[in-house]
């Protein structure tokens, strides 16, 4: 399901596309009932097609088709052959309308990443061959020509079965599915699907050149993580599991949290794979790697230092990312491990929080995804939340410092007297005498009053981020509407 790779590669190009496909599809398909009344093209706004009766978008404010459903509407004509246009598309259904003519013998070709198509009860005739092995796909490919319900159903289960040996898929219909073990896995899946699209671990083998050492980016505590080149050329980032048993409620973890929240100071989970006993979460790439390596590793090797406006401003991000988790009204998240080994850069510096599968969930609500950035005050006691406004403040720390952070509370409890006592020697020393003094020094007090937290526990990540924005905004580096 390469689709899934292409909806946050934000491309007015591809939008428009997806468009334009559903466009053709109302003009090449008469509607006698009037039942794609909702499809009106003169609104422009983006999302505006996720309105579309029938229309499910990947994302209700983007604009790209993850599934058509126009089953029993009456619709005639033939097979539109202008969805080829919705370069996002993972389901279509046609089923029960009064579609004539052929089948498209490059069906494959002008469907490459459909994962689910019914053309059933139809009057269309043909048979559609030659589904992509780029592509693992569990077909539900009905073929309209054969004339009882039960051939049908028997070449349905044929064609699946086939797939399935092919590529080693676990069977992911609930029908297919047999015992207890079996059933619970199925039920984790559905459950994750509710999120995020699943991708196929040889779509994965694939886009690592069957995970070649050479394409290892990172390693960490649950496993490695890949560069990964796709064929439609989006490049992604794959975390390959260690023993997943281990990594069980991680796993789940992550695709809960992130395939629920989108921020813009949260690193975008893509899609996962959990096939043969192997777990993978598959992520946006981040070209600039960690915040650690560029205040402990890139310097050495690069020859040069972050200054102080970029760090302060991706301070001031991160910042806005914890406060987002600790106060939105969707589902409200303590990360409990925050570190710049977690904090990612992408090609503008914008820092992604990442690493959740030690997060703690402290609300959760029955909304919708939620991408927006609404802070909502909490009534509850900030206890539950102090621990990533201690994290934070070590984290501010070391990026005021250049120091690695303490390990130990005896480390911390002497960090706290240098901040009172010394700050000239807690400032890293390449951001002395640029102009920025007064700044920092603000900055390392704000960081003082987090890991102090640590013990009375007084102070909101909402409030740390309202204080540290002010900073920027005093000298308009930071927008007010940030």
């Amino acid at each position: 399901m390469l689709i899934i790779l292409a909806c946050f590669a934000i491309s007015n190009y591809a939008v428009q596309t997806d468009v334009d496909c559903l466009r053709s599809i109302k003009e090449s398909l008469e509607d006698p009932e009037q039942l794609l009344s909702s499809w009106d093209f003169n609104n422009k706004t983006e999302g505006f097609i996720c309105l579309f009766t029938g229309v499910e978008c990947w994302h209700p404010d983007e604009s790209r088709v993850l599934n058509i459903h126009l089953s029993d509407m009456g619709l005639r004509g033939t097979f539109p052959k202008g969805i080829r246009s919705c370069t996002s598309l993972s389901g279509l259904d046609l089923s029960g309308n009064k579609l004539r003519g052929q089948i498209p013998s490059n069906v494959a070709d002008v469907l490459p990443f459909v994962t689910t198509l019914d053309l059933s009860n139809n009057n269309l005739s043909g048979f559609a061959a030659g589904l992509p092995v780029s592509t693992i796909l569990t077909v539900l490919l009905i073929f309209c020509c054969l004339p009882e319900p039960t051939m049908r159903r028997y070449h349905l289960l044929m064609i699946k079965k086939i797939k399935e040996r092919q590529h080693h898929l676990i069977p992911r219909i609930s029908q297919a599915v047999v015992g207890k073990d079996n059933n619970i896995e199925e039920r984790k899946v559905t459950d994750w699907d509710k999120y995020i699209r699943a991708l196929s671990l040889m779509e994965l083998k694939m886009a690592t050149n069957d995970f070649d050492t050479k394409n290892v980016i990172g390693y960490g505590n649950m496993g490695l993580m890949y560069k990964a080149m796709f064929q439609n050329g989006i490049l992604l980032a794959v975390k390959r599991l260690h023993k997943f048993e281990s990594f069980e409620k991680e796993f789940s973890q992550e695709i809960k949290i992130l395939g629920r929240l989108r921020h813009t100071n949260l690193v975008p989970l893509m899609s996962y794979c959990f096939e043969m006993e192997k777990k993978f979460l598959i992520y946006k790439y981040m070209c600039n790697g960690t915040l650690y390596q560029w205040l402990h590793s890139r310097p050495q090797v690069e020859g040069k230092k972050m200054g102080w406006t970029l760090r302060l401003r991706i301070a001031v991000g991160i910042a806005r990312g914890l406060a987002w988790l600790h106060h939105n009204n969707i589902l409200r998240v303590a990360h409990l491990k925050i570190s710049s080994n977690c904090v990612l850069l992408d090609d503008k510096f914008e820092p992604k929080i990442s690493n959740f599968g030690n997060s703690n969930l402290l609300m959760s609500t029955d909304s919708a995804i939620s991408s927006g950035c609404n802070f909502v005050v909490p009534h509850s006691s900030v206890d539950p939340y102090k621990e990533d406004v201690y994290g934070f403040g070590i984290l501010l720390f070391e990026i005021i410092s250049g120091k690695e952070r303490p390990f130990t509370e005896t480390d911390t409890d002497s960090l706290i007297y240098n901040i009172c006592s010394e700050k000239c020697s807690m400032i890293d020393e390449c951001l002395t005498g640029q102009g920025f003094d007064d700044e920092i020094y603000e900055t390392l007090r704000i960081a003082d009053g987090c890991i102090r937290t640590h013990k009375d526990g007084a102070t909101s990540m909402l409030q740390v981020y309202q204080a540290i924005r002010a900073i920027g905004i005093s000298r308009n580096e930071i927008s007010v509407d940030s």
